[in-house]
């Protein structure tokens, strides 16, 4: 074998090994690390805009942002390839938890911009962070 012929076969390796390292990466790993950092991302909205729910200028910006949350999480939920692997090694919740978190920050985003809360709505936060595994 010559010189020029264990040059390319290297470099083809290292094109070949690149490329796989890329696509488990960016294919595999990286949806799950978004997930996670959305559902830090749930966490800090659920407690910053806790208290700005309710005839408050930020009432709006709350609002947003929970819509925000639930549409992203819906959305990360389907990028995430073998979701088995990360519930367990990134204790991620549950996909069905992740999809009902998601559907109860929707409810709560169509929270009443008034003084008072009606009595049919509650809040959920509790429940969304139970459901996500978010610790208080």
């Amino acid at each position: 074998m010559s010189g020029l012929t264990t040059a390319l076969i290297t470099v083809l390796i290292g094109v070949l090994t690149l490329t796989v390292g890329q696509v488990l990466i960016r294919g595999l790993l990286e949806p799950g690390l978004e997930l996670k950092r959305l559902i830090g991302r749930v966490a800090h909205d659920l407690d910053f805009y806790a208290n700005k729910m309710f005839d408050d200028p930020e009432a709006q910006a709350a609002r947003d942002a929970f819509r925000k949350d639930a549409c992203e999480l819906r959305e990360r939920l389907y990028l995430v390839v073998w979701y088995w692997l990360f519930f367990v090694t990134w204790q991620l919740p549950r996909r069905k938890n992740v999809a009902r978190a998601a559907q109860l920050l929707i409810g709560q985003s169509n929270f009443p911009a008034k003084i008072q809360p009606p009595l049919w709505w509650h809040d959920q936060s509790g429940e969304i962070k139970k459901l996500l595994r978010i610790t208080t």
